[in-house]
């Protein structure tokens, strides 16, 4: 070839939009193109280069991996650097050559995050590092440290890509610095509702490898709540309330929650799982979360399965007993389906047995399955332990026959702190005492204002996931919070007639959380009997609680606060960590009232817009706590008062009349 040698972009762009392969030959020599290399890294043609690298002759690739370390070195394209990383990753000799070269260099990019090329450049280096570890070019710990050295200050593109990695990570090796990573990530803005999911995943995982039925609960709240938290930093995340349905459905199960009830969480998953594919569309997943997919399917068939099982527990015989049991025994060892060690044998096992112990229809049945010989080897291993187990709790029974269970008395056993009841208990004495006790429960709902309804029913729904909202706690809790909701409500309603001097700290600027205190302390003395209601109670968490709730065997804290501005969701948990504090050595329940200094030209929020559930997961804690947050509109206005005020129009001259004055006499 005679003259000046083509330009290696040139020949690149050429053969691209020809589609034919890329040779060192394409440019002339070897020489020739790496004459050239400064171009050639600065374009965004890394994954080109990778492509040449791998398909280059032995001669050839000493030189071609130099320019192609460069170009992860140098190179600014995301998208290219991403490509040529899977390139690299999937062929064996090219990885094999410049594994420990190419960590090195993935390690120093992570580094820079100043723009948002750069923190994208970050990501995908993190992301390559992570994908050499898994084939087990580089160590595991290269990642692992990096992404344990993550900060609250990463950028917020690089910390979502970081959280998803790290969700990831703890899914393939399970350590625990990886949840602090995640804990860490969350209190970065853009990534919060990715690190959340994230970390929700990762305590579903230690859910369901745990073997203690009390760690199991704990773990399925703390997943929950964070679940609940990505929702409220990102609403499309159909993702996380597909997993938050997944949960309420086995908790719901293992709790004996009725077929209708269930059968509601299972159509919120349908929902969410529907927008979540549509999200995704036909998007080629990577490889490293293709295992994490597959354990959402299976969530899918076992939260279906456990659907029928709820609605075949209740029905002492069954029509089609061998498709019954065969569903009944793939929940009963739904362990094995999701390659967990023991979570769900805790929470589901239990209601499977009790049923069988206490219908004999269906033990006659399993009976009958079980002296044929037609059985698939582990179905049939899983029906001898069931059978066994069966046989175990029916001998530890003195009266199978009469035996009555928390399924069909909840509120009773519940009082009396048992699972089973006297059998000589007749069914008329249970049933008129579980009806005048759920009347009891319900009395706090007898409220004419339908927005207080509603508030007190959508709060208490969301607190039946604390495991202390029950019994005496939840009834005690229901008649403060119902107090709370009044209370709120009559300040937005009364006027300073009605009110007097207590009301005027809610038209003055400068009112403080004391003013707020000492109003609603008076206003609980004077509605709420039923407690020894304290302020500035000593000695509470190190601290000082404001309004100490006292019930005898418990107590609630009421915190208040004074915020300047518009308060909402985001800016209240500034105050959660001091309010849930109180909440250390006692019952997870509390309350967070702020009063709202904000300068309005409108009327204030209205009172559905002031009452909300909040969960928190302390720093390091597994526990969650939980607050009803309050606002109390401060700094108010009459409505007469937003009103633009016209001045009255004045007479014309034309038509002012005049009074004739009487004529002097003569």
């Amino acid at each position: 070839m005679s003259g000046k040698p083509l330009s290696a972009l040139s020949v690149i762009e050429a053969h691209l939009q020809a589609g034919t392969p890329l040779t060192v030959a394409s440019f002339g020599s070897l020489r020739s193109l790496t004459d050239q290399a400064d171009v050639i890294v600065a374009a965004p043609y890394l994954d080109v280069i990778a492509l040449l690298t791998s398909a280059s002759s032995p001669e050839d690739s000493s030189e071609l991996d130099k320019l192609l370390l460069r170009g992860f070195a140098e190179g600014e394209d995301p998208c290219a650097l991403r490509a040529a990383a899977g390139t690299v990753i999937d062929d064996i000799t090219l990885r094999n050559r410049v594994r420990a070269q190419l960590a090195g260099v993935l390690e120093k990019r992570v580094e820079f995050q100043s723009t948002v090329k750069q923190s994208l450049v970050a990501a995908y280096s993190l992301e390559a590092l992570f994908r050499l570890a898994l084939s087990g070019a580089i160590s595991k710990f290269i990642p692992l440290k990096i992404l344990a050295c993550i900060t609250s200050s990463a950028s917020g593109l690089f910390a979502q890509h970081a959280a998803k990695l790290a969700g990831a990570a703890f899914h393939v090796w399970g350590e625990d610095d990886l949840l602090t990573t995640l804990d860490n990530l969350r209190k970065v803005e853009d990534a919060e509702g990715e690190a959340s999911f994230e970390l929700a995943l990762a305590k579903i995982s230690l859910a369901l490898n745990s073997k203690a039925y009390d760690q199991v609960l704990m773990y399925l709240d703390t997943a929950k709540s964070l679940l609940r938290d990505a929702r409220l930093a990102d609403e499309d995340r159909s993702d996380a309330a597909a997993y938050e349905a997944v949960i309420d459905i086995i908790q719901g199960f293992s709790q004996g929650t009725s077929e209708h009830l269930i059968g509601a969480s299972v159509d919120a998953l349908i929902r969410s799982v529907a927008d979540h594919n549509h999200q995704i569309g036909n998007q080629l997943l990577p490889e490293w979360l293709a295992g994490r997919t597959d354990r959402e399917i299976q969530w899918v068939r076992l939260t279906r399965s456990v659907q029928q099982a709820a609605k075949d527990l209740t029905r002492p015989s069954w029509l089609k007993a061998w498709c019954v049991i065969e569903n009944l025994l793939a929940v009963y060892d739904a362990d094995r389906t999701l390659s967990t060690t023991g979570g769900l044998s805790e929470l589901l096992r239990p209601r499977i047995e009790s049923s069988f112990v206490k219908e004999r229809g269906q033990l006659t049945h399993l009976d009958d399955l079980l002296s044929g010989s037609d059985w698939d080897p582990d179905q049939q291993s899983t029906a001898t332990a069931l059978r066994h187990r069966v046989t175990q709790m029916s001998e530890s029974s003195a009266s199978v026959d009469g035996l009555v269970t928390e399924s069909s008395y909840p509120t009773l056993c519940e009082l009396l702190k048992d699972s089973e009841l006297p059998p000589e208990w007749s069914t008329d004495a249970l049933r008129t005492l579980e009806a005048a006790l759920n009347q009891r429960r319900l009395a706090t709902r007898d409220v004419s204002n339908p927005v207080v309804q509603q508030l007190l029913k959508s709060t208490s729904d969301n607190l039946e996931r604390c495991q202390d909202y029950k019994g005496e706690v939840r009834d005690d809790f229901n008649q403060l919070l119902l107090q709370v909701l009044l209370f709120c409500h009559n300040r937005q309603d009364a006027g300073l007639k009605e009110l007097k001097q207590w009301g005027t700290y809610l038209r003055d600027p400068n009112a403080t959380e004391f003013d707020l205190q000492r109003d609603l302390w008076q206003w609980l003395c004077g509605n709420y009997p039923h407690a020894d209601i304290k302020t500035e109670v000593e000695g509470v968490a190190t601290g000082r609680a404001d309004i100490y709730v006292a019930f005898g065997t418990f107590r609630i804290v009421l915190e208040m606060k004074r915020h300047h501005g518009h308060l909402d969701r985001t800016s209240a948990k500034a105050y959660c960590n001091q309010a849930i504090s109180y909440q250390n050595t006692n019952v997870k329940l509390g309350f967070l009232g702020v009063l709202e200094i904000a300068e309005r030209e409108g009327p204030p929020p209205s009172l559905e817009e002031c009452v909300w559930y909040e969960s928190v997961v302390p720093e390091g804690s597994e526990t969650v706590r939980h607050l009803v947050v309050f606002r109390v509109p401060g700094n108010l206005r009459s409505p007469s008062s937003m009103s633009l005020k016209t001045k009255k129009p004045g007479r014309k001259k034309s038509q002012v009349k005049t009074v004739p004055q009487p004529s002097d006499p003569d």
